[in-house]
């Protein structure tokens, strides 16, 4: 009943649930780690009711970091790294997806755009009508 995202497709990749990583601070439901000659993460959060656009900044960023210092520990010479940061949500509200759609996520000094789309969205597709 709740909100979904599809990963079919997907091949070499990991998921990790937000809030078993870190319970100290807001997080995301979902942390991916796609390998594809760079390094894919996809920052996800999925809404089955009303999507609170500061709260969700608030979890996209967060997630971004914890998502950044997993894979310092990793310490894989990684030289690209692809950010997407979705947010699923079951219906829209016009005033709530605008919002969304106009901020932008700051990890580390740079600017990321905020993905809004429709629960049931399939990540591989969502990543690659974005390149």
């Amino acid at each position: 009943m709740g909100c979904k995202l599809r990963l079919n497709g997907l091949h070499d990749h990991v998921v990790l649930r937000g809030e078993q990583i870190c319970t100290s601070r807001k997080m995301c439901d979902c942390i991916i780690f796609v390998t594809n000659k760079q390094i894919i993460i996809g920052i996800v959060e999925l809404k089955s009711k009303t999507a609170h656009p500061s709260e969700i900044i608030e979890k996209l960023t967060n997630s971004s970091e914890i998502a950044l210092s997993t894979l310092e520990k990793c310490r894989g010479n990684f030289t690209r790294l692809d950010f997407y940061h979705i947010v699923l949500c079951k219906g829209w509200d016009s005033s709530e997806h605008r919002v969304i759609t106009s901020r932008k996520i700051v990890v580390r000094g740079k600017k990321y755009d905020i993905i809004p789309k429709r629960c049931g969205a399939s990540f591989s597709e969502v990543i690659s009508s974005l390149r």
